[in-house]
């Protein structure tokens, strides 16, 4: 591990540069780009949304806020036009009729396994462009990396976490 600390220490400002551009062009290239780029009807957004429902099966309005970090009347816009594009639906949650519950409907589960199809053809196209050999260590590497970035503590790694502060003192705020 120290033989790797010493060597990434002096390569690092190197190797996170091309880390971080590399990174940006996939990303934007493989992801909301993509999206737009295939002409679908849909915004990246929309299908967000169209997989946050999925997952859930039955969510609500505030749920999808929260997830998509944007307040409640901006995906209710958002909504409007999937209902529009019976994509989804909406319906009172009978035990609180201030809770709307949103639902795919059959045409909006299928036009999202059709953009999830279509990408995942894509993606495949790109991968298939590497050396055969180096892929799987690859797609490992990137599985790490993964893993890594979920169980990190982002303040502390970034030195914004203070660990003589007291949750409890609203002056932190």
């Amino acid at each position: 591990m120290e033989q790797h600390e010493e060597t990434f220490g002096r390569d690092a400002g190197t190797l996170t540069s091309r880390f971080e551009r590399a990174w940006h062009v996939t990303t934007h290239n493989l992801g909301p780009s993509l999206i737009g780029r295939m002409e679908l009807g849909l915004t990246a957004g929309q299908l967000l949304m169209l997989y946050f429902v999925r997952q859930q099966e039955r969510c609500t309005v505030s749920q999808l806020a929260d997830k998509m970090e944007v307040n409640p009347s901006a995906i209710t816009v958002m909504l409007d036009r999937l209902e529009h594009h019976q994509l989804v639906s909406r319906a009172r949650d009978e035990s609180d009729r201030r809770v709307v519950i949103v639902s795919l409907t059959e045409r909006g589960s299928e036009e999202l396994t059709r953009v999830w199809e279509l990408r995942k053809r894509v993606l495949q196209h790109c991968l298939m462009q590497l050396n055969a050999d180096e892929l799987p260590s690859f797609v490992h590497t990137l599985e790490q990396l993964a893993s890594i970035s979920s169980a990190m503590n982002v303040l502390e790694v970034a030195g914004l976490e203070h660990k003589d502060k007291n949750p409890d003192d609203e002056s932190n705020l």
